[in-house]
């Protein structure tokens, strides 16, 4: 059976992404149904995705069947994916309709940048009260794991060096059922021991082509990510500009003593970090650059990041 084929022309629609929280988001999603029906009335579905991507087309189904709200349940790939299905072809199906996040996965890090509270009962309440936050996205444009061309949007940071490269191996990894703290930090502390840096060409906005020798590049439209870390600290989600993060070459040690101060932002005063407000990037590469957005893994450099300011209605 398809999956259009489940859905019904209300006006609230639930997308669910069961294995999220190592299973949390599939057993509590028939709680939250009934709580959300109880908020605004019968005119609610629900839907369960089933594989990569399904979120995007449940989300389109649902915005062409009339829905005003959207819920994603589930962590920052889902967020992702739900977002992705607001537009079709590059264009708003319905700029009017509203996103709202239950969130509990893994990173926490679009809900810890749009200040989400931490339990799902005040998250509920987030849903219930008027107004919301219009956020901006970015546009990736980059070679996919086919070769192929392909563009994704991404709601709150995407990455090329040593940040992919963590979110390539947390992926799936069982530390994730500990925390998305442990996870990441684990990870992270095992890649900064690794990471060999990187060559990256980054043109800024319509800046002359520059040669960066990095550790990692963050493009950050919010402030957090992998498990808490502040990445871009002062990242604003409505201020249609991207904090770009330059990561640059750095021992060992220098990498182990800045790590910890992710967690709090204070690695923004460090020599190794540059901090940049653009627009738009280009960046390419002699070897292909690993790209994740949102923890989700989406090929390789070469790629152009765009912003697309105040793209989306979010519940907040």
């Amino acid at each position: 059976m398809s999956i259009f084929n489940i859905m019904k022309n209300n006006d609230i629609h639930i997308v669910v992404n069961p294995t999220a929280g190592s299973g949390k988001a599939g057993k509590i999603a028939s709680e939250i149904e009934q709580k959300v029906k109880t908020m605004f009335g019968d005119t609610v579905s629900i839907s369960f995705t089933k594989e990569k991507n399904d979120a995007t087309l449940l989300t389109r189904k649902a915005l062409w069947s009339g829905a005003s709200l959207i819920i994603a349940i589930g962590g920052d790939g889902t967020i992702n994916e739900v977002a992705n299905g607001f537009f079709d072809k590059g264009l708003p199906i319905n700029p009017d309709c509203e996103l709202g996040i239950i969130n509990c996965g893994t990173g926490r890090g679009f809900a810890n940048s749009l200040k989400l509270p931490k339990t799902i009962d005040e998250q509920l309440k987030v849903l219930q009260k008027p107004g919301n936050k219009i956020v901006d996205l970015g546009s990736i444009t980059c070679k996919d794991f086919s070769g192929k061309v392909s563009k994704r949007l991404f709601i709150n940071e995407c990455q090329a060096g040593i940040g992919s490269e963590v979110a390539s191996k947390v992926i799936g990894k069982k530390q994730k059922k500990y925390g998305g703290k442990l996870a990441f930090g684990i990870t992270a502390t095992m890649q900064a021991l690794r990471f060999n840096s990187i060559s990256l060409n980054i043109e800024f906005d319509d800046e002359p082509e520059q040669l960066f020798k990095l550790i990692g590049l963050v493009i950050g439209n919010g402030t957090e990510c992998a498990g808490g870390m502040k990445l871009t600290p002062g990242a604003k989600l409505d201020d249609a500009f991207f904090d770009v993060l330059l990561m640059n070459e750095m021992n060992i040690r220098a990498r182990l003593l800045n790590l910890s101060k992710t967690y709090n932002g204070s690695h923004f005063h460090s020599q190794y970090f540059t901090i940049r407000k653009c627009k738009k990037l280009k960046v390419s590469s002699f070897s292909n650059s690993l790209l994740e957005a949102d923890g989700e893994m989406l090929g390789f450099s070469p790629f152009t990041v765009e912003m697309l300011p105040a793209a989306l209605k979010v519940k907040s």
